[in-house]
């Protein structure tokens, strides 16, 4: 088992300089555009689009454009907002579902507004994701972002039907967060060498990319939940273990622990929420097993097969950007 060091730091935003502009383009879109006649959709629009999120997915889409030759006009921009539009949808829905109060270290939307008014606001921003699709008149760039929306539903249905369950192998976890995030990651990658012209081995390269470093973002995700700061993270600290949800450093213990500490996680993990005392002993075999080193080592993997599939582009800025994200995402806190 391979055992890295805690994470730590940031993610170094001069490797985004060549997207430096681009990006604060995309935030003019995400702040001004929500335009609708219901003034609670702005409100609650508004207020989802302007948390403080890492843009991750429309700065994949700006690197691979401009990565790919990718030089004139604003479509880039407009496709790359779209990204975040659909992101922000799942996240409003998924909320939703999971009964979720804090989004990014302050109330979410339904907690706010309630469920009713929340749900329909995501579908807005669905809506307004295919809106800006069928103006773009690319049937490419639509088949991406579409087939990448329908994964994304079929991953929260996969981590539904997970609910209650102890006993998930790793390949259908696998499944559930390559559908339910990297698949989002690797349309973002793919639409920005889809609008560049590129070459069928280029996009596809580019389309590995992110898929694999969509999958290594989620399984940091599952290990933040046992070790980051809270006010860092945004939410609260174990909230999935809280909600006796397995996750990846989970598996790894009913996988590899003693017999008396897979039974003890099997009692206390059946699809309900636990008590405190609960959450502490599973804490205590997570930190046993060195559960979460096991995640980051697996997640670091992901990375490297991203990374490696970048090998067919030359060094450049918008290459060094890639990469500079997918080192990110094994050292972010949040």
């Amino acid at each position: 088992m391979r055992i890295l060091k805690e994470p730590s730091g940031e993610p170094n935003y001069p490797l985004l300089h060549p997207i430096e502009e681009d990006l604060a383009c995309v935030e003019r879109i995400l702040s001004q555009e929500i335009d609708s006649q219901a003034q609670l959709i702005c409100q609650v629009a508004s207020y989802v689009l302007q948390s403080k999120g890492k843009r991750i997915r429309p700065a994949l889409l700006l690197l691979s454009a401009r990565l790919c030759g990718y030089r004139d006009g604003l479509r880039h921009i407009r496709l790359a907002s779209i990204g975040e539009y659909l992101h922000a949808a799942t996240l409003i829905h998924d909320d939703i579902i999971d009964d979720s109060d804090m989004r990014r270290g302050r109330p979410s939307a339904n907690s706010r507004w309630g469920n009713g008014l929340s749900v329909l606001v995501g579908d807005y921003l669905y809506s307004q994701s295919v809106k800006h699709l069928i103006e773009d008149e690319d049937l490419e760039v639509m088949r991406a972002f579409t087939d990448a929306t329908l994964r994304m539903v079929e991953g929260e249905v996969m981590q539904q039907e997970m609910t209650g369950k102890v006993d998930i192998s790793y390949e259908d976890y696998l499944k559930m967060i390559t559908h339910k995030t990297a698949f989002l990651f690797s349309a973002c990658c793919r639409v920005g060498a889809i609008i560049s012209e590129a070459t069928p081995d280029r996009a596809e390269a580019l389309t590995r990319f992110g898929l694999n470093l969509g999958v290594a973002f989620q399984i940091m995700d599952d290990a933040l939940d046992f070790v980051a700061d809270e006010g860092k993270l945004g939410k609260p600290v174990g909230k999935d273990l809280a909600e006796g949800r397995i996750t990846f450093p989970l598996i790894y213990i009913l996988e590899k622990g003693s017999r008396p500490d897979q039974e003890l996680l099997r009692r206390h993990t059946p699809g309900r929420r636990l008590q405190e005392r609960q959450v502490a002993e599973i804490l205590f075999l997570v930190k046993k097993y060195q559960a979460v080193d096991w995640a980051r080592g697996i997640a670091q993997d992901y990375v490297e097969k991203a990374k490696a599939h970048l090998s067919i582009f030359p060094p450049s800025e918008p290459k060094g950007g890639l990469l500079g994200l997918a080192d990110y995402i094994l050292v972010r806190d949040r």
